[in-house]
């Protein structure tokens, strides 16, 4: 609370004179210096690239570690955090066929990367990249050669499902590139990119089933998982696991769920600079207000509760298993699978994305 010359004003509004008298009472108690001055262990190392901190509770007491990394430690790091993420989390089983969605971008580049150079250490899995095509974002030039490169590189298939593909999974009756031109111009630019995601998930699957496989992966960092885990509090709607979810007969995971976007865009810097020269993000793939807000609300975390994604990764797997079990619904245009959700109206055997292309009159 605040009062200036013995009177209380709003913090939002108030001017600040030369002869002002400003008193500031703290209105609710709890030790301020826990964040603005928290204990610390430092490893120090000459010349770091990056410094990595996770704040550790013992008791109920908070020490902030701090670990510096010098290029060659941090590639280490990265890659074991990797390694220890897809294999202490069952996240990749021995022998099972896994379809990697590869946008081009640094986080799927990077995945794939990582693949590559800790190959003899992961379970074997055979694999095929899709990369999805149909939208200038989706096709722009650097982050498309990136796809080629890093499936090259790695010695994989790629698979390119274009426009016409999409049309036929959705059964649109117009254009895909004229639907979506249609959404980001009009009054429902906020649904982009659940349109855009939802699309990329059901070819994702769609390939999946075509070729025999059950695991789908995703590029998601562990910036975007605390993200989403942010938009899930907020709208209480369901959410599948974290590093691993199973819907509808499909395992779908999230190998890079321990390393966060900085830390993923300066291992490719590192280690393979000319997979790091992507476009900016286009019409296409920038969201709505409300997912800036998302990203904000999570980067704000990882700031004042440094390593948070552990703790909340771990917690929502604990309560996984007391939450209701999912009811599964199958969409009867796309056969994508998704989960009902309680306190809204769901529409009979339609996901969101085909219903509103159908309002649409796209398909």
């Amino acid at each position: 609370m605040t009062t200036r010359n013995g009177k209380i004003v709003p913090e939002e509004t108030t001017t600040v004179g030369p002869d002002d008298v400003i008193e500031i009472r703290q209105v609710r108690h709890y030790d301020m210096d826990v964040i603005r001055k928290p204990a610390r262990t430092v490893y120090a190392t000459p010349d770091p690239v990056y410094v990595k901190t996770v704040m550790f509770d013992v008791n109920g007491q908070l020490e902030h570690r701090v670990e510096h990394f010098d290029a060659e430690g941090f590639i280490r790091y990265v890659e074991e955090a990797f390694v220890q993420s897809v294999v202490g989390g069952g996240v990749l089983r021995a022998g099972e066929p896994v379809v990697i969605g590869l946008s081009g971008g640094r986080d799927s580049v990077a995945l794939l990367k990582l693949m590559e150079r800790t190959r003899d250490r992961i379970p074997h899995v055979p694999m095929t990249s899709v990369t999805i095509t149909g939208l200038p974002d989706w096709e722009e030039p650097a982050t498309f050669a990136a796809a080629r490169a890093s499936a090259a590189e790695l010695g994989i298939d790629q698979a390119i499902v274009t426009a016409s593909d999409i049309e036929r999974v959705f059964k649109m009756r117009r254009p895909f590139v004229e639907a979506m031109n249609s959404v980001v111009s009009g009054e429902n630019r906020h649904l982009n990119m659940v349109v855009g995601h939802q699309v990329l998930r059901r070819m994702l699957e769609n390939h999946a089933v075509e070729t025999g496989a059950q695991t789908v992966a995703f590029g998601f960092n562990g910036d975007d998982l605390v993200a989403s885990m942010v938009t899930w509090i907020m709208s209480g709607y369901r959410m599948g696991g974290i590093p691993v979810r199973e819907i509808g007969g499909m395992r779908y995971i999230f190998p890079l769920y321990r390393i966060t976007k900085k830390e993923l865009m300066l291992y490719l810097e590192l280690v393979a600079p000319e997979l790091n020269r992507q476009g900016a993000p286009g019409r296409f793939t920038t969201g709505p207000q409300d997912r800036s807000m998302a990203y904000a609300m999570a980067d704000h975390l990882y700031g004042l509760w440094p390593g948070v994604d552990y703790y909340l990764f771990e917690s929502f797997a604990n309560m996984q298993r007391y939450m209701f079990p999912f009811v599964e619904q199958k969409c009867r245009v796309c056969e994508g699978v998704y989960i009902l959700q309680e306190g809204v109206q769901n529409p009979p055997d339609l996901c969101d994305v085909c219903e509103f292309f159908g309002a649409q009159g796209f398909s």
